[in-house]
């Protein structure tokens, strides 16, 4: 319950009151999280909107509008308005500016402009006042514009630990995310560092690399291993034992591999990661996947597929039951797909199961489970408990064995929905792979829909690509593809907006629904020129046909769109 006679008397805390109460209403956050919220703040000594963002329930931009709309200041922009004032002048310390989160940008006539995290901080305005006898106004500064401004005009600096922890554990953690206290400062600040660099190149992994003299920093960015920074090897312990804290995982156990889950929260936002770690001669090693669900956007339509495929892909989403099946090597995007059209069903009545190896993101429509083979949960398992508990739809993460293609094939036999990934070259060769784990043809009739395949390849930077004359291999895959040359295509280069001329990357895939006809193909035992026939005239077209037509449209090149198909 608040202080109402401090309310009163604090114009501060009735504008921080009426902040949270605009929030609220806005939806931005919710009461529980409020709630978790002032339990930090309680014993960290921050405002309850600062610690929700840094809790990573109110993002940068919402923090700042619901400040800039309580206190009357308009939004610093950096591009518009960078520092141009030397902080020593003003006779002001770097510790605090950091304290106070303010930063100094211009001296005018009428006095100093400066921009702040927290534009209702009176006692830090007052100590600026004071220090710099300026009259001072102020923009509001998003944390993350504010934290990359600091850095650059002084450098990383270290931050204070915080000694206050209540007993429960996941509360000691999250004031351990408010405070970053949880270690000696070295190996957190570069953790931190290194993921907000991370994520803002659009990396999918980082990898901390222990060697002989060094800790080698790598980022997977667009498929491709980038070395982000090499660090003394000093930085190599603590930096794992950081991960380790943050993940949940056994600090002293470094014989061994672990493997958790964890978040961090940038620019407001928390971003789930994957954690494992192993052993290696020279200490332990840590790759952490980043699972930013906001960075692909779970929708069939938003994925980038082209119409012959996502056509197939949302039809398959809708039938009542059957077996759909994706197939593409590891790292092509398959979870994607098939967790977009898992979120086709958000909203409606059905029972979505899932049993998957490892969960990757959460949906609040859909029963997830993660498989735990040294427990005896595996695919098979859970498939057949699954089917005990009248599901409508079921997500098979990989079919890998006989056992588990036998329960899948039983369960879209008997009503239910099976979506599923396995490994094959193309989509039709999905047909021959469950052959090969012992599935009768005439199962396979009674329960197959139908399948897609696809691969990743790098999408051309729009700011750098620049058109030139096609080569004479460029021309012959186009021929052998049965497409017309052009004259000219496009090219990568490289820019500061992007990584060797390639920004970001998309699907080109393949997909076909069976008829009846393909499917009493299937079931006596036709040969696979016969069923591609089949599948070519219900539209099946080829992977490599549509990633060429996208290298003709510019958005890739002919070269990438070889290597992912042919390797």
């Amino acid at each position: 319950m608040a202080d109402v006679t401090r309310l009163l008397n604090d114009p501060s805390a009735r504008q921080r009151a009426t902040l949270l109460e605009n929030l609220l209403e806005a939806g931005l956050v919710d009461a529980s999280a409020v709630a978790r919220a002032e339990l930090v703040a309680s014993r960290t000594g921050q405002p309850v909107e600062q610690v929700l963002n840094q809790l990573g329930s109110l993002a940068d931009d919402d923090l700042a509008q619901a400040y800039a709309e309580v206190s009357g200041c308009e939004i610093w922009r950096p591009e518009r308005l960078s520092p141009a004032v030397d902080p020593a002048e003003l006779g002001v310390s770097e510790e605090f500016l950091r304290r106070a989160r303010i930063l100094p940008l211009r001296r005018v006539r009428d006095g100093l402009i400066c921009a702040a995290c927290d534009p209702l901080d009176n006692e830090a305005l007052s100590g600026l006042v004071f220090a710099t006898g300026e009259t001072v106004s102020l923009f509001v500064a998003r944390p993350a514009d504010w934290r990359r401004a600091m850095d650059t005009m002084f450098g990383q600096a270290a931050r204070a630990a915080s000694d206050d922890a209540p007993d429960e554990r996941r509360l000691e953690r999250e004031i351990d995310q408010v405070s970053d206290g949880a270690l000696d400062g070295g190996g957190a600040r570069l953790v931190a560092a290194v993921f907000e660099a991370a994520l803002s190149a659009g990396a999918s992994d980082i990898h901390f690399e222990p060697r002989r003299h060094d800790l080698a920093i790598r980022l997977r960015i667009d498929g491709r291993m980038v070395e982000h920074r090499v660090v003394s090897a000093d930085l190599a312990a603590p930096a794992v034992s950081r991960i380790k804290v943050i993940a949940n995982l056994n600090l002293g156990e470094r014989r061994l591999p672990q493997d958790g889950r964890t978040s961090f929260v940038v620019g407001g936002k928390a971003v789930d990661v994957r954690v494992a770690t192993s052993p290696t001669v020279f200490g332990e090693s840590a790759v952490l996947r980043i699972l930013d669900r906001s960075a692909v956007p779970l929708d069939l339509k938003a994925l980038g597929l082209g119409a012959a495929v996502s056509e197939p892909l949302d039809k398959a989403a809708h039938m009542p039951h059957g077996l759909f099946l994706i197939t593409g090597p590891t790292g092509s995007g398959k979870t994607t797909t098939l967790y977009a059209m898992l979120q086709s069903f958000a909203g409606s009545a059905k029972k979505v199961l899932s049993i998957e190896d490892p969960v990757e993101y959460h949906f609040e429509h859909v029963s997830q489970t993660q498989v735990a083979a040294q427990l005896g949960l595996t695919f098979a398992a859970a498939l057949r408990s699954f089917l005990r508990q009248d599901p409508d739809v079921i997500l098979v993460g990989e079919i890998r064995d006989p056992e588990t293609a036998a329960v899948a094939i039983q369960a879209a036999m008997t009503g239910h929905l099976v979506l599923a990934s396995v490994h094959a070259n193309d989509a039709l060769g999905v047909l021959p792979r469950l052959r090969d784990m012992g599935v009768e043809p005439y199962q396979l009739a009674a329960a197959f829909r139908g399948a897609a395949a696809q691969r990743l390849v790098r999408r051309l930077c729009p700011h750098c690509r620049v058109e030139g004359p096609i080569d004479a291999a460029g021309e012959a895959v186009l021929a052998a593809a049965g497409l017309s040359a052009p004259r000219r295509v496009f090219r990568a280069v490289g820019c500061p907006s992007c990584s060797g001329g390639f920004r970001g990357r998309m699907p080109i895939a393949e997909a076909f629904l069976a008829d009846d006809r393909m499917l009493r193909a299937v079931a006596e035992g036709e040969g696979e020129s016969a069923l591609a026939a089949h599948a070519h005239r219900r539209g099946l077209e080829s992977m490599l046909r549509d990633g060429l037509a996208k290298a003709l449209e510019g958005v890739t090149t002919i070269e990438e769109v070889t290597a992912a198909v042919h390797g």
